[in-house]
């Protein structure tokens, strides 16, 4: 067997450009007129937009969660003037490379929901623009999530729907998500609440991470011991999401309560791990208003390797040596931000007899859900490069931790080079793996 190069501590900072995966930001757009970014707070949504991406640049996050407030539209049908916004907005996220994670909502402290008959009548409008703008959608969108109705999307507190509409909601939401995006809802109830047809494709988004996973906000309490272990098992398979509250709050928003602005790292760590988090918010917990709170002060808290294991989660050990293979410490910032979701590492192939057989193994908190195309990249005799796809490739397989090895039949007179993966064939949403060999055109290669 022939060992691949692993990245280490001084030249991991490329994986952070990884999409589908990581740190992400958070927006909103409010369609209509006048478009503004939080309903009615007279921002615009695209200056707001460029100005947040240029905030977080030094935290590298290819995630945005982006709320579409339909607050305008509760008593009428979206119109031209909505659908040119939204193309908008999808384009500047697009080609600024950053993928979304898509909310639709109309409620607010100050904005009532819609009714069912109008929900139903957007749902089916928005399915419309999404296939007629199919190349944008694939391009931009990471994951959706099946609130809308209720405070902020969140699906809880509606006054307007009852709970056969709930039911529908979330089951045309999952109905208009593209094949291969994942959903999402914010409560267990919610999750009850998905057919089964739909179960395998929606995941948890908690908004409530404080590192208490007894807490009563939480996605599930883990007191509620049968539901909480169906929920994380449930949760290695679909795509996760989760906040931290506001810094400045304190524990059940009560007055003279403990501050929430220096949350337990090491009690973070671990449950973004039992929950398999593929993304988390870098908003309210971290750099708000000039103040600095619980991420911003993870950067200056580290752990060993063993000190990271002992939590009882996954992390990469290349990444906890330097490249001289010395042992160094990781701040908890950077094992969250390398950790979330999939990381992937070529760890060894042998090429004998016009069979490959190399081994990949997935470092991170959860499984590469999204890609669902794994390709061999070798070269003919005429130096022509060519796919030739892992048909045995399961990306369930890949769980956090674990190792699989391929063995695939090569066509005669060629060598592999590398391998890639992606979201579908012929995307073009290729991740780099954790390793320190040449990657470019979405090969990741051997040598």
């Amino acid at each position: 067997m022939n060992t691949v190069l692993q990245m280490n501590s001084e030249n991991c900072n490329a994986l952070l450009g990884n999409p589908d995966r990581g740190l992400r930001m958070e927006h909103y757009i409010t369609l209509g007129t006048p478009v503004c970014s939080y309903p009615f707070d007279g921002t615009d949504p695209f200056e707001r937009a460029q100005t947040l991406i240029r905030k977080y640049k030094p935290d590298s996050p290819t995630l945005c969660q982006l709320y579409v407030y339909l607050s305008n539209y509760r008593r009428k049908s979206l119109d031209v003037v909505a659908f040119e916004q939204l193309k908008k907005i999808f384009e500047l996220y697009r080609d600024n490379n950053i993928r979304l994670l898509l909310r639709f909502a109309y409620s607010t402290e100050d904005v009532s929901d819609a009714p069912y008959r109008m929900v139903k009548k957007h749902l089916g409008q928005i399915d419309t623009w999404f296939n007629e703008n199919r190349e944008l959608v694939s391009d931009t969108l990471y994951c959706m999530q099946t609130g809308i109705i209720g405070l902020w999307g969140e699906g809880h507190s509606n006054k307007h729907l009852k709970n056969r509409h709930i039911k529908r909601v979330i089951r045309r939401v999952c109905e208009i998500a593209p094949k291969g995006i994942y959903v999402q809802v914010r409560t267990f109830d919610m999750l009850k609440k998905v057919c089964d047809d739909d179960k395998s494709k929606t995941g948890i988004h908690d908004d409530y991470i404080i590192g208490d996973m007894n807490h009563k906000w939480s996605f599930i309490p883990q007191s509620k011991k049968e539901n909480f272990s169906e929920t994380v098992e449930h949760a290695k398979f679909t795509v996760n999401d989760g906040e931290m509250p506001w810094g400045r709050a304190t524990l059940d928003d009560k007055q003279g309560a403990m501050s929430l602005g220096s949350l337990d790292g090491k009690a973070i760590l671990k449950q973004l791990f039992c929950f398999s988090l593929t993304s988390l918010s870098l908003e309210h917990n971290y750099r708000e208003d000039g103040n600095e709170y619980s991420l911003a002060k993870w950067k200056n808290e580290y752990l060993s390797y063993s000190e990271a294991v002992s939590l009882g989660i996954t992390v990469n050990p290349n990444l906890f040596k330097n490249s001289k293979k010395e042992d160094t410490n990781l701040s908890i910032y950077d094992i969250i931000r390398y950790h979330l979701g999939y990381q992937l590492a070529l760890t060894d192939y042998e090429y004998q007899n016009g069979t490959l057989s190399f081994t990949v193994t997935n470092y991170g908190f959860a499984a590469p859900l999204n890609f669902n195309y794994l390709a061999v990249i070798f070269q003919d005799e005429n130096g022509v490069l060519s796919d030739f796809e892992v048909k045995n490739y399961d990306k369930k397989q890949l769980l956090s931790g674990k190792s699989v090895t391929y063995n695939v039949t090569l066509p005669p007179k060629c060598e592999p080079v590398g391998v890639q993966t992606d979201t579908q064939k012929g995307a073009g949403v290729n991740p780099r793996f954790a390793n320190s060999t040449k990657f470019a055109e979405g090969i990741q290669y051997f040598k």
